[in-house]
């Protein structure tokens, strides 16, 4: 009998680990394609000036070779040109994402659900450490993507920029750092990206080897070093309201420096409220202002720590489209947020710095600071209109959003010649919607169809988008792969 069992025993290890194999190896499916014809007519459309919130008087706009060469009234398609009715509907740029995070299985598990909700253009922050990873995506990864969309042969945003994996380590020495930084510039990297516990003489080492290599830094504010100091340095982009938070308190030196390292998280995020000096930020945003640098707020990612303690949050019926593994991981960050930050007290302590930060990029944006539009989180492409929901809430209007998420995000990114607004010229990647967008910037959502390089995306085409993203979530192969993937990635452990 002993002997029967251990047979079977090793008969279904055999089994399982060759189920595991085929799973690892199993085929990738493809999302759906849009319409092949990148020339059409789009017919019967208010055509929405991003610079200004103008509305124009129905128009029709003509696409050619994936560009658009006409607007205007009546205009006519050519032989067997293919016509989109806009049925007096909205048409606006495609929104780009500038904070996201791509992965090896992202052409099923993410980038069509970006699709499917406008977003044509994504900035990828955070590039692999070596040339290959498992896990993540690396740049020629993201490159060969945007030549797959461009050529109508994959459904995915554009990657319009790729920041390289980012330097975290407080023992990395500046000389260890700009090595790296040499090597991330060889690899096609467009900037370097900073985070939290890096040292104040390696990132000042990295912001003279960013400046000398062209690739400017950008990320988060590393503990070890002042706002002001940063802006100086020419970090060009800045993730995360909660860091004018800190910047903006009175008691930011005793946190930068340690004296809050032993206090309990709620005190130490109830003091970064309650000490908030506004002649200190007032300056802050004027040099903020007047440098090259912008805010990217990722409110939605504070709202999650806000919002931890709320069950219909943490069960967002949108977290069906994850795989069981980001759900996991996304349900045990809430989790452990709402285990440090424990009652009413640690509610109402997120809660009030959640607010502060929306208070702040309102102020930012008073002051004349440019904005741009990203998530940073699960779900992002529905989470993108969360987003620009809570720039509302934070005080800027419809219009300035749209202008953020669309003409000052190809700005930044030096394309604003080929995208951002909807002008003759242009590349046509476009979105239609039902109701108007200046008026509500809640109708982002009444996504009607989207075009991307002149091809279209049909209400029809967008579903079924939908309906991919969830099936490949729901895909045994697709968990085994990620499982596998996040083992053996040389960087796991960090993320």
């Amino acid at each position: 009998m002993i002997k029967k069992i251990g047979k079977f025993l090793v008969a279904a290890l055999a089994l399982a680990i060759l189920l595991v194999v085929a799973a690892i190896f199993w085929p990738v499916r493809s999302a759906p394609l849009p319409d092949p014809m990148a020339d059409r007519l789009i017919s019967n459309v208010h055509v929405v000036d991003v610079r200004t919130g103008d509305l124009g008087s129905l128009a029709d706009v003509m696409i050619r070779d994936g560009r658009i060469v006409e607007i205007g009234p009546s205009l006519q398609p050519g032989p067997d040109m293919p016509v989109l009715d806009g049925k007096g509907g909205y048409l606006v740029p495609g929104f780009w994402d500038m904070h996201v995070h791509a992965f090896q299985l992202s052409p099923q598990m993410h980038l069509p659900l970006f699709v499917a909700n406008g977003v044509t253009g994504v900035r990828d922050m955070m590039d692999c450490p070596e040339t290959k990873d498992p896990l993540i995506a690396c740049v020629e990864d993201k490159r060969r993507w945007t030549r797959s969309v461009s050529a109508g042969k994959m459904t995915s945003p554009r990657f319009v920029e790729v920041a390289s994996f980012y330097f975290d380590n407080g023992e990395m020495s500046p000389a260890e750092a700009v090595a790296r930084a040499r090597t991330y510039g060889k690899r096609g990297v467009d900037r370097l990206k900073v985070y939290n516990g890096v040292s104040r003489e390696t990132y000042f080492a990295l912001a003279k080897e960013g400046r000398a290599l062209g690739i400017s830094l950008v990320g988060h504010l590393p503990k070890a070093v002042k706002f002001q100091e940063a802006i100086a340095s020419g970090q060009l982009s800045f993730e995360h309201a909660h860091l004018l938070v800190r910047a903006c308190a009175r008691q930011e030196h005793d946190w930068r420096t340690g004296v809050m390292e032993n206090a309990p998280p709620v005190e130490v995020i109830e003091k970064m409220v309650d000490s908030f000096d506004t002649r200190k930020c007032d300056t802050l945003l004027q040099r903020l202002k007047a440098s090259n640098s912008w805010l990217v707020p990722t409110h939605v990612t504070r709202e999650e720590d806000a919002r931890a303690h709320e069950s219909n949050f943490v069960n967002d019926p949108r977290l069906d489209y994850l795989d069981p593994l980001s759900r996991w991981a996304y349900g045990d960050d809430l989790a452990s947020t709402a285990a440090q930050f424990k009652g009413r007290r640690g509610a109402n302590a997120l809660d009030r710095y959640f607010e502060a930060g929306l208070r702040l990029t309102g102020a930012a944006h008073s002051a004349g600071v440019p904005i741009l539009v990203g998530t940073d989180t699960a779900i992002g492409g529905f989470r993108y209109h969360d987003e620009m929901a809570l720039l509302h809430r934070a005080g800027m209007t419809p219009a300035s959003i749209l202008k953020a998420a669309t003409a000052d995000a190809a700005r930044y990114a030096g394309k604003e010649r080929d995208f951002g607004t909807v002008s003759v010229g242009k590349v046509a990647d476009l979105v239609l919607l039902r109701a108007n967008p200046v008026a509500d910037i809640g109708n982002t959502r009444t996504i009607e169809a989207v075009v991307l390089g002149g091809r279209l995306y049909d209400r029809r085409r967008l579903d079924q988008l939908l309906d991919f993203t969830k099936s490949q979530a729901h895909a045994p192969a697709n968990w085994v792969k990620l499982v596998w993937g996040f083992l053996t990635s040389p960087v796991a452990s960090e993320l």
